[in-house]
């Protein structure tokens, strides 16, 4: 006979292997920790194999769990489509986990949010915010439906949702402020702060690349810190066009020679493994489509 698998016991393992704790999903799913740990124990004993690992250092997948949770991840997906996408737009409902780089979250998710809410305002949406190579591994380990950022990953898919250019920002006094642009090389031996939002790795390449080697005095990761910290005069930085706060008196930003550009992508795991609400978040940012300069 076919295996008597409970949509409950499936959320629940899920829940448990992304969040690494039975406490977290428990809290996630607003059940209680031995309502989650009985419906895994029961999944676990319905297919005839153990699928978490529990030890001191938390719990880990095993072979056969991590094989389930791409099934899991695929029959919950499927569920949602069969609830909810077969009625009109205006009955969506349902929950989204977007994971966004700091630029992104305070410049374009703003506008996004207020149009998903308007036109799905049954929809809840739980947003993480951290650096580039953070949101790309949310997508990967399944933490995140969506994530937003220039990181991407070949075995996730990545649709480009706004593109900007790197800018040198200088402290407004610097003998750079009047300059329409920079090449690299003029950052040697210049004082500089560098982002610490993920960005920092792609920088460094390319100013070794151009044979630049600017006196790195600290790694801030909150632009808004950054930009403060240049706009007193501590050195300059090189940041996406888009990190700069709407405010930034005290410092100009100056373009780089050659002019290099930064592709921000909406990544998401297969697409056939997404539920409607996922769907329809990509679908509200391609409608609105992409700016030609940062707002």
């Amino acid at each position: 006979m076919f295996p008597n698998v409970t949509l409950k016991q499936i959320r629940c393992f899920r829940s448990v292997a992304e969040q690494r704790s039975f406490t977290e999903a428990a809290d996630h799913l607003c059940l209680s920790q031995s309502a989650v740990s009985q419906a895994v124990a029961g999944l676990e004993k319905t297919l005839g194999v153990a699928l978490l690992l529990r030890g001191r250092d938390g719990i880990t997948l095993t072979a056969a769990g991590t094989s389930a949770l791409a099934e899991a991840r695929l029959a919950l997906a499927s569920v949602e489509r069969l609830v909810f996408g077969i009625g009109t737009a205006s009955t969506l409902k349902g929950a989204l986990r977007v994971g966004v780089v700091q630029s992104a979250a305070i410049r374009l998710l703003p506008g996004w949010m207020r149009r998903l809410r308007a036109e799905h305002p049954d929809i809840t949406v739980s947003l993480y915010e951290g650096t580039d190579p953070e949101v790309t591994a949310w997508v990967a380990a399944g933490i995140v439906e969506v994530g937003i950022t220039s990181r991407t990953h070949p075995d996730l898919a990545a649709r480009p949702v706004f593109t900007d250019d790197y800018v040198a920002v200088v402290p407004s006094g610097h003998a750079f402020a009047a300059r329409a642009s920079l090449a690299l090389g003029e950052l040697d031996g210049q004082r500089m702060l560098l982002s610490g939002g993920g960005c920092e790795t792609l920088i460094q390449e390319l100013l070794a690349a151009a044979s630049s080697h600017p006196e790195i005095v600290c790694l801030v990761r909150d632009n808004a810190t950054l930009v403060s910290m240049v706009g007193e005069g501590l050195g300059l930085t090189v940041m996406p066009e888009l990190a700069l706060p709407a405010d930034h008196d005290g410092v100009v930003a100056v373009a780089l020679r050659p002019k290099l550009r930064r592709t921000l992508h909406a990544l998401t795991n297969p697409l056939d493994a997404l539920g409607p609400v996922a769907m329809a978040f990509l679908k509200l940012i391609d409608d609105i489509g992409r700016p030609a300069e940062p707002l």
